[in-house]
């Protein structure tokens, strides 16, 4: 090797030296494209250059960057060439061969029989030669670009005027094996950054289902999604409380499946489509544990029906106790006003001279029906209080037998001569822990139920075992249904009014009982067979 040789291998190598470190500050692909042509036009002279790319998945060349007498052209407008395999073109040619080619004779090449050759102006527009005339291109050099042996693209570069010698293709495989190497890089950078970007919005997702999950776990209202198939997809913790379903017993399963009666409650519930507003509506549960009420939301999606539920029972029942307060003291209100009213009008008449007993006789109604009115008034405040808690009770020891004994004496002066109280009450029983008066008030309670429902005799009794003391009341009635035993002592609620011997009350005596009991610390529960009477039994702490 010459000393000529050995210096242009000097400046290949420095030129090449250098051309690696310029690459290498570039991450992104056209900026690397646009580097590769500086360089190039420095030590190449040329009129266009063209980078394709090759994929041997569908035989096309893609052009990636091309400039044309001092225009960089838009690639997107260049259409894709199908590689022809037979050699026909110069860029097919140099991909199936795998070798650079170098012409100083390209205006002659283009015209020879059953080659196929484009030309691009630097306007971007593509014409096929030679039928839309003769080439304006005299040399050219192609150069493959190989990744791992496969040839994964071609660059041309041409000379409208000029000619190429080995040097300038020497030069231009080396630039064009830099730049191909430098691409690959910012190809695999952009990759590395897509992914990241991929990865970071993939986390971003999950992170804002993890936390809308929890926001809908931690939301009370019962949540769940159903699938166009009616296959559970979300079932929130409210969801499972409400109807008593866990969550992993109806997840993924068609609902109608897990639960019989959906299929007919789905029927009742509006679903609001098009971003309208949901309308609740409120229907009847039923559970293995229990009864409740539900107020029902749904809103349809693209990927099925959201509904939302939550527990109204409470509500509901406040309502029906509104309706039946009004119901029941309108009437039990009626009867003693148009009593009063009627011996009040009575008295004013000034065409009849009563007599002294008949004036007696009306204004004893009036007396008893103005206790009947008060009585009615005092039972509404007194469940108010309670039910506000406020109101509050004393502990203090009262002597069972005692009060019992009073209690019934006085109770006895109201009853006509067929109906009897019996009481059996040891002299030893003992004190219980409560409020005398509120005792007292049960007792007349659990009395007047007693005669009104039951036959005579009324027996009660009362013994003291294991710190407590319970009195007995108990009659020798019909009995309470098994049925209607759960919801006795329910506010406003009555039991058949035909068994009664005598006017229905407001349904609140059995409620007042059970919770005056309560606030002494104590219980107050209920036997009965049909049949056989009903027996109350009153549970105190012993003093």
């Amino acid at each position: 090797m010459d000393q000529r040789q050995l210096e242009w291998k000097a400046e290949l190598a420095e030129l090449l030296l250098h051309a690696a470190r310029e690459f290498g500050e570039s991450l992104e692909p056209e900026r690397v494209y646009e580097r590769f042509h500086e360089l190039l036009a420095e030590a190449v002279p040329h009129d266009g250059l063209m980078v394709s790319s090759y994929d041997e998945r569908d035989d096309l060349i893609r052009a990636e960057y091309a400039w044309n007498e001092g225009a960089v052209l838009d690639t997107s407008k260049l259409p894709p060439i199908t590689l022809n395999r037979e050699g026909g073109g110069m860029q097919s040619r140099v991909i199936v061969s795998g070798e650079p080619l170098l012409f100083n004779d390209v205006a002659e090449r283009v015209t020879k029989p059953g080659s196929v050759y484009y030309n691009v102006d630097r306007e971007g527009s593509v014409r096929k030669l030679p039928d839309s005339g003769p080439s304006g291109t005299s040399a050219a050099m192609m150069v493959p670009v190989k990744h791992e042996g496969r040839v994964v693209g071609v660059v041309q570069v041409m000379s409208d005027e000029g000619r190429y010698a080995t040097d300038h293709l020497e030069i231009f495989e080396g630039l064009v094996a830099q730049m191909g190497a430098a691409v690959r890089n910012a190809r695999l950078q952009q990759d590395r950054r897509r992914l990241e970007a991929a990865e970071a919005a993939a986390r971003a997702v999950a992170a804002e289902r993890a936390q809308a999950a929890r926001v809908v776990d931690a939301v009370g209202d019962g949540i769940f999604l159903l699938d166009q198939d009616g296959f559970v997809r979300l079932w929130n913790r409210a969801a499972e409380l409400v109807t008593g379903l866990r969550r992993a017993l109806v997840q993924n399963r068609r609902l109608a499946d897990v639960m019989p009666e959906w299929q007919e409650l789905a029927d009742r519930i509006p679903v609001s489509e098009g971003g309208g507003i949901a309308r609740s509506v409120t229907l009847p549960f039923h559970s293995e544990e229990t009864d409740r009420w539900l107020s029902f939301a749904a809103v349809g999606i693209a990927d099925g029906v959201i509904y939302a539920c939550r527990d109204v029972t409470a509500e509901h029942r406040l309502e029906e106790e509104k309706s039946d307060l009004i119901a029941t003291i309108s009437h039990e209100l009626r009867t003693p006003m148009a009593a009063v009213f009627g011996a009040a009008k009575t008295l004013l008449r000034d065409d009849v001279d009563f007599s002294p007993e008949r004036r007696q006789q009306l204004l004893e109604m009036i007396a008893t029906q103005a206790t009947r009115l008060s009585q009615i008034t005092d039972e509404v405040l007194l469940t108010s209080r309670l039910d506000r808690g406020d109101l509050g009770v004393v502990a203090e020891p009262v002597d069972v037998a005692d009060v019992v004994a009073e209690t019934v004496n006085a109770f006895r002066e109201q009853l006509d001569d067929s109906t009897s109280i019996e009481v059996e009450i040891p002299d030893d029983v003992g004190a219980a822990c409560g409020d005398r008066d509120r005792i007292q008030q049960v007792l007349v309670n659990l009395l007047d139920n007693a005669v009104k429902y039951g036959d005579s005799p009324v027996k009660v009794h009362a013994h003291g075992t294991d710190g407590v003391i319970r009195i007995f009341v108990a009659d020798n009635g019909r009995g309470i249904a098994l049925a209607e035993q759960p919801r006795i002592f329910e506010k406003f609620y009555r039991a058949d009014p035909h068994l009664a011997r005598s006017p229905g009350g407001t349904g609140l005596g059995l409620y007042i009982s059970r919770e005056l009991a309560r606030r002494m610390g104590g219980t107050l529960d209920l036997t009965s067979e049909p049949g056989a009477g009903a027996t109350f039994v009153v549970e105190l702490r012993q003093a």
